[in-house]
Order: structure tokens, then C-alpha cells, then sequence
């Protein structure tokens, strides 16, 4: 296999300790300081009129085994369980601790009222393990860890409860459905009864069932929480909602081996935003029918959701039903999926094939769906023909399909459902959402681990013994600080599987030029299905740009500086997903993506001084089918910048500035440059940056054509020249006079764009006189010029020629 690199070895940085005996000092003079701290929540100081109730003061044992108390009795249960009343019969402010460490626990019940004055404060900070032992959970109604009858309840903490599921999912017979006597395993927590509570924080881990069982609730928020099961664990439905009302789930990171959010009778007004789902079943109304008099499902929110290699994507799913009931008023908006098989469903024949659901769906909206599929049908409608779906709205559906199967065109099923396909809303969407951060390289990527300094820190070892390996693999880069050369990881691998790459440390380049022999520092070539992800805030990529390169005369001055070096390449890199990655400070470029196809980026923070030279945020060349989600980008250049042979290239939520915008070219400065097709440039918010959305191309450039741009629900912010068409682009004024662009630009749609601009034109369209611009349209324009004193309308500059300008609704 190829692996055309330098010989590159990295260099471990390792901090120096200080004094020992100044630590021990500092240590014992701020040692009260420390105990109130070690008892913070991490939200602000403890607050002195709330009284601490230890689970250790009530006879809690750490341990990794079960305690016994000396008439039998489960220790640890009786300890919570007291410590636990105590605070809720305080007369004031309370919060229960469960500390730092490990217990072992079986079944426990917190019940209330309480008679506290403020909400009651749960702090979970330990690792709590359930009881292994099946036979010690009573069933129905009592879960493993369980809230009953409680108004006013923080539960909160870094702490983790271990459902201990491996144990007991062996019990369940898979071939019976959840409902029969013994089949249901008990939940990690559930909440009966509940009202005004916030859930914040917990770790949940391979629970038995159900990881939070939310049953008879009111008011009731849940956020930042991780859940976490294998994907062939049985029924371990992340949360679980019934017969309650305004629960708000948020910022939340669910896999496991059911449903991520599951809601069935009952449940209403539920708010579920920016979750990351994978594995699992997706996120679910239903299933729906299986009781008697079950109470309607409506008003259910699903907004700004990322689902990834789930078996379903959205779903809604309904028995035959016992007694009539509806599913109304749902909406689900801004979702955005990879690799999801069954994205759109609603199957009003879950396990009754071949008989008519009473159950009624209406008004159920998906909105702006986006991302790629594996099964070929996309959206499959199976609705019952005695109630016929009615008001079901499809808009904005974006679907490609990306499984086994070449050249697979994405079909929709639709049965008994009345669809609806409206235009497209003039409103701003909801922005896309930030991802959260995936779970560890062992719990996420199975296979074999490759760590770099089991090599070493010789990187490529390490990647050569992963590429090489027969099965999954992942490489490695763990915490801490890595002085890195240049560097190729080259394809193909074993199978055309290569590693995943999961990076904890900081990687430093080396900062003098004379050790680039080539213009790239790290570069990954000739891989198809590559994953890499940053997997904490350390996982930095540090161009150190600023210790020699920025120094040399700049390029734009003069045809003999020094060359710049490019951060991090993707060269023939194919269906691959980066996130969670910062890169800073690049001699050059930060990220280039060239000749590549079908790449997903997220959650990028890209960072360098606005002075430093040409160090473009994200760059794109001769690529196709690549999707930018959730990036800020603050750079000496330009923050997007999209080159020849760009062709679908998507880009949104991006937070752009210091820099020179968003930049499709500069295009036409080589002969035989490929067209640029198909650019969105969506909700992004561009601040105090030179430019603001702009397309380039030199004067005098050979034939090649720009087309079918949107540039749409952008914010713009003391920016200058925000909207910006620039066909003369010369930016050394050198330029010799060889005549108009040829580069024919066509199908530009700028739309709903806002904000302040401080120069004296808004809107700039210096056209090709020799090959006019087509089909310009500007809708929705409204910014204001921030530094003149009368305000007024009219900065609008038009050069050239230009055939079929659109402008409506618009101020600026």
C-alpha cells in the first residue's frame, strides 16, 4: 500500500512540575476554599443557606461490590434512602450529595412531598452501579433508581449511573414483545409524579431498560445529559415519555439500542432540540394504540437534531388501537442525518401488518430535512385507510442516498396520507445545529486501538499498522502535546477500510519552513469512508504559523516570498466525517479539501489573527458534495473560500470573522478551470470582516462558468462590502489590462440578508463587460450604512453589464 510521506516522528512536550513543597503550602492555606469547592455543583459557589446532606454521613460504603447491612438489608439503598429524607423534610434549602467515587446500590425509591422552600438539589457526582441481581427489582411501577412524588427537583452532577445492563439483558427473550409479563427490564431513573424538575448533566450507562423513564410529569427539563448503550441492547430506549406535559429535552448526546427519544400515550408539549442520536432507533411518537383510553400525543417539537446511523430517523408508529385516540400537531425542522436508514416514517401498521389503525395523525410538519440515506426508500407514508393522515407538510426534504447499492435514485412511499408540498417560507430558519462531541474512541469506533505512543509517538507506525489491520481500527492521538513534521497518511488501506481517527492531544508543526519540502503539513490522502474527530477541547492542530512563516514577505506583495504551507489537506478523500477539531494558527491555508467527494464537517473552530496572511479558514477545490455545518472561522483571509471545480457545496451556521468573508473563487486565473456549480451559503453570521458573500474572478481569465449560487439568511455585522460580485479582482494592482473576464456568472440569488455595513456601498456588482452576468436576484436586502450621518437609500454600484436583475423588498 502506498505511503508516500516524510519520515516523520513526533516529539512529546511535557509540562516541567513546580516546587512541591510551594504546591503543598498553597494547598494548606486554601485548603477550606478546596472543601467548598469539591461540594460546588460546577454552577457557582454553594449556596450558604442550603444545607448539605452526605450520603456518607448516613452509613454510604464505597465499593465496587454490594454492601450489606447486618440484618441483610442492602446497605447503600438504606443510606440513600435516609440521607435522601432528611433533605426533603428540611424545612429550607437542601441538596442530597453522593460524592466522588464508586457505590453499589439496588433498587432505591426518593419519595416525596418535600417541605423545602426551594426546589430540592440532588448532586450526583459518583459512579453508581446498579445491582446485578434481577431477582432484587420488583418490576412494574419501581424502577432502579426512582423520583416519586416530588414538586420542585435538581438533579445534577458529573456523575454516572450504571445500569449494569450486560448482566441482565440475557434474561429478555427477544422474540416476545416488551409488554409481556417478566420481558421489561427495569429503567436506570424514572420520574413519576414529578413536577418542575431539571435533569442536568448525568452520564446514564448501559441501563437494563428504559435509561430515564419519564411517566405522570409536569414541567420537567432535561439537558447535557449522555446516554449510552450498545445498539443491539434490548429496549434501552434513551428516554422514555408518557402521559406528560412540557418535558424539554436539549444539548444531549443519546445511543443506544431503541428509540434515543421515545413518546407515546400521553405525552404533550414536548420540546426536543439540538440532540445527537446514534446508534438507534431515532427518535420516536409512539408506538401508539396498545392500551385502553390512551390519551392524545400532541404538540411535539423536534428541532435542530442530528441523527447518525440510526435504523429509523423520524418516526411516528401506531398499533391497530383499542379505543380511538389522535398524533397531531408535530413538527420536525432543521434535522440533519447521515447514513440513516428509514429517515421519514410514519407506519400506522407497527406489528399489525395487515389490520386498519384507529389512530389518527394530523398536522404533522417535516421541514428542512437534510443528509443522506441507506435505505433507497426516503420518506415512506403508511397511514391507515379507515383515518387518512391529513395535513402532512413536506418542505424542504434533502435527502441523498449514500448505501451499497450504485447509481440509486431516492424514492417516497406514500399510502392513505393526504401531503402537502408548500413553497418555501421567506422566513429565517433556525440555524443548524452545533454538535455535540461523540463518546470515547472504544465506546464509538469498535475494533483494535492504535495509539500513537505505543509507536513511540512515531504517527506513521502507528497509522500503517492501523491501515494495515484486517479489521476496524482506530488511530489514536491521546492527550497531551505532540511537536509534529510533515506528514502524509496515505490509502489505500486493508479492504479500502481505513482507520478512524480520534484525536484527545495537541499537534505543534514544526514552525520553520525549511522543513516543508512540500506546501502541506498534515495531509490525508487516497482514503474512502474516513472518520476523523476530535474528541475533547485539546484537540488542536497548531500551524504556528505566527513563529516564522507570517514573518516572511507576503505573497500578495511579491512573486518571490517564501512559500505558505496548508494546515491540514484532504486529497481523494471520500465519503468522510470531521468534527470537533480546532485548527489554528496555520501557516497558510487551515483546511483544504481537494478533489474530494461526499465529506461531512461540524463543529470546526478555526482561528488565527486577522493580519496573518493568506490563512483562509476552509478552502475547496476541483470537490463535490461537501456539507459545512457549525463552524467559526476568524481568520487573516478568507473564512470559506470555494475554487475551481466546486460543484454542490454546502455551507452553514458558520460564524465568520476577523477575515475576508465568504468567497466563492478567486476563479479564472489558470487556464482550463472547471465550472463551479451549485453553492448555498446558509444562516451564517458574518462579523467586522472586509468582505461580506462575494464571488471573483481575475480580469482577462479564460472561459469557464459560475453558476446556481443561493446566498440566504445571512447576518451581517459592521461589515464591509457585504453583498459583492467582482469581476476586476486584482489584488497586488498589478494586473496587466488583458481585457474582461470570461468567467460567465449566472443564477445568483442573494436573499434575506441584514445587518450594518460601513462602507459606502452595499451591494456591488462589477460584472464582465464582455460576458455579462445572468439572472441576478436580491430579495429581502434590508442593512443599514452604520457611518453616515443622514441615513438614506441608494449604495448600489453596478459595473458591466448585467441581463436580468431582480431586486425586491429590499433597504440598503
Amino acid at each position: 500500500m502506498p505511503r508516500a510521506s516524510s519520515g516523520s516522528v513526533a516529539f512529546i512536550i511535557t509540562r516541567t512540575r513546580t516546587n512541591v513543597i510551594l504546591l503543598l503550602c498553597l494547598a494548606l492555606f486554601n485548603a477550606s476554599q478546596i472543601k467548598s469547592q469539591a461540594n460546588s455543583t460546577g454552577r457557582g459557589a454553594w449556596d450558604p443557606d442550603e444545607k448539605l446532606f452526605n450520603v456518607l454521613d448516613y452509613g454510604a460504603k464505597l465499593g465496587d461490590k454490594e454492601v450489606q447491612t447486618e440484618d441483610g438489608d442492602d446497605a447503600n439503598r438504606v443510606a440513600f434512602v435516609h440521607a435522601f429524607q432528611a433533605a426533603c423534610q428540611h424545612e429550607g434549602k437542601a441538596r442530597l450529595l453522593i460524592p466522588r467515587g464508586t457505590f453499589v446500590v439496588g433498587p432505591v425509591t426518593f419519595m416525596g412531598p418535600c417541605k423545602n422552600t426551594a426546589p430540592l438539589s440532588v448532586h450526583i457526582h459518583a459512579t453508581i452501579k446498579a445491582s446485578t441481581d434481577i431477582s432484587l427489582y420488583p418490576g412494574e411501577g419501581e424502577e432502579w433508581v426512582n423520583f416519586n412524588d416530588i414538586n420542585g427537583l435538581i438533579v445534577t452532577g458529573k456523575g454516572t449511573l450504571d445500569g449494569q445492563g450486560p448482566a441482565a439483558w440475557k434474561y429478555r427473550d427477544t422474540g416476545k414483545s416488551n409488554d409481556a409479563v417478566g420481558q421489561r427490564l427495569p429503567a436506570n431513573v424514572q420520574f413519576s409524579n414529578v413536577k418542575n424538575a431539571i435533569v442536568r448533566g448525568i452520564t446514564s450507562l448501559n441501563s437494563k431498560g428504559f435509561h430515564y423513564f419519564i411517566t405522570h410529569c409536569e414541567n420537567i427539563r432535561l439537558a447535557k445529559l449522555i446516554i449510552t448503550a450498545p445498539a443491539d441492547s434490548p429496549n434501552t430506549d434513551g428516554i422514555h415519555i408518557s402521559q406528560s406535559s412540557l418535558v424539554k429535552i436539549s444539548k444531549s448526546v443519546i445511543g443506544t439500542g431503541d428509540d434515543c427519544v421515545g413518546m407515546i400515550r400521553g405525552s404533550s408539549n414536548v420540546t426536543i432540540s439540538k440532540v445527537t442520536c446514534g446508534p438507534g432507533h431515532g427518535i420516536s411518537v409512539g408506538s401508539l394504540g396498545k392500551y385502553e383510553n390512551e390519551e392524545d400525543v400532541t404538540r411535539i417539537s423536534v428541532k435542530e437534531c442530528t441523527l447518525v446511523g440510526t435504523d429509523n430517523g423520524l418516526r411516528i408508529k401506531t398499533n391497530v388501537g383499542k379505543t380511538p385516540s389522535q398524533a397531531r400537531h408535530m413538527i420536525f425542522q432543521n434535522i440533519f442525518m447521515r447514513n440513516v436508514k428509514n429517515p421519514i416514517i410514519i407506519n400506522q401498521f407497527y406489528e399489525s401488518e395487515h389490520k386498519d389503525s384507529i389512530i389518527k395523525i394530523s398536522h404533522v410538519h417535516f421541514l428542512n430535512i437534510t443528509g443522506t440515506s441507506v435505505s433507497e426508500v426516503a420518506v415512506d407514508l403508511a397511514c391507515s385507510k379507515q383515518n387518512p393522515c391529513t395535513n402532512v407538510e413536506l418542505s424542504n426534504i434533502n435527502l441523498r442516498y449514500s448505501g451499497n447499492q450504485s447509481n440509486v435514485p431516492l424514492s417516497s412511499s406514500c399510502l392513505n396520507a393526504k401531503v402537502g408540498y408548500p413553497h418555501k417560507s421567506k422566513s429565517r430558519p433556525v440555524p443548524s445545529p452545533r454538535l455535540p462531541r461523540p463518546p470515547s474512541p472504544d465506546k464509538n469506533f469498535p475494533g483494535a486501538i492504535f495509539h500513537v505512543t505505543e509507536y513511540g509517538a512515531a504517527f506513521l507506525k502507528a497509522w500503517e499498522a492501523a491501515c494495515d489491520h484486517g479489521g476496524s481500527s482506530t488511530f489514536y492521538i491521546p492527550e497531551g502535546k505532540f511537536l509534529l513534521g510533515p506528514i502524509t497518511f496515505s490509502g489505500p488501506c486493508h479492504k479500502n477500510q481505513p482507520p478512524n481517527v480520534r484525536i484527545r492531544g495537541t499537534l505543534l508543526a514544526v514552525p520553520h519552513l525549511s522543513a516543508y519540502p512540500a506546501d502541506d503539513w498534515i495531509v490525508f490522502n487516497n482514503l474512502h469512508g474516513f472518520n476523523l474527530i476530535g474528541d475533547n477541547d485539546e484537540a488542536i492542530l497548531d500551524g504556528q504559523g505566527g513563529l516564522d512563516a507570517w514573518k516572511q514577505e507576503s505573497c500578495v506583495q511579491s512573486a518571490n516570498c517564501d512559500r505558505l504551507i496548508t494546515s491540514v489537506k484532504f486529497n481523494n478523500v471520500s465519503n468522510g466525517t470531521i468534527g470537533d477539531i480546532t485548527v489554528t494558527n496555520s501557516k497558510a491555508f487551515h483546511i483544504s479539501f481537494n478533489n474530494c467527494d461526499q465529506m461531512d464537517m461540524y463543529n470546526v473552530n478555526i482561528k488565527a489573527p486577522g493580519d496573518s496572511p493568506n490563512t483562509d479558514g476552509i478552502h475547496f477545490h476541483e470537490s463535490t458534495n461537501i456539507n459545512i455545518v457549525s463552524a467559526d472561522i476568524g481568520v487573516g483571509d478568507d473564512c470559506v473560500s470555494i475554487g475551481p471545480g466546486s460543484i454542490n457545496i454546502s455551507v452553514s451556521d458558520i460564524r465568520c470573522g476577523p477575515g475576508h468573508g465568504i468567497s466563492v473563487g478567486s476563479l479564472g486565473k489558470y487556464q482550463n478551470e472547471a465550472d463551479v456549480v451549485g453553492v448555498v451559503v446558509r444562516n451564517c453570521t458574518i462579523s467586522n470582516t472586509q468582505n461580506g458573500v462575494r464571488v471573483k474572478t481575475w480580469p482577462g481569465s479564460p472561459e469557464s462558468v459560475a453558476s446556481n449560487f443561493t446566498f440566504e439568511d445571512i447576518v451581517m455585522i459592521n461589515v464591509s462590502n457585504p453583498i459583492i460580485i467582482d469581476q476586476e479582482y486584482c489584488p497586488s494592482g498589478s494586473c496587466e489590462d488583458s481585457g474582461p473576464s470570461k468567467v460567465k456568472i449566472s443564477n445568483m440569488y442573494f436573499k434575506n440578508i441584514t445587518g450594518t455595513y460601513n462602507t459606502q456601498t452595499g451591494v456591488s456588482l462589477l460584472c464582465s463587460s464582455g460576458v455579462p452576468c445572468e439572472n441576478i436576484h436580491l430579495a429581502d436586502i434590508n442593512m443599514q450604512y452604520i457611518k453616515r450621518e443622514t441615513r438614506g437609500q441608494g449604495h448600489f454600484n453596478v459595473k458591466g453589464v448585467v441581463h436580468g436583475l431582480e431586486i425586491l423588498t429590499s433597504s440598503f
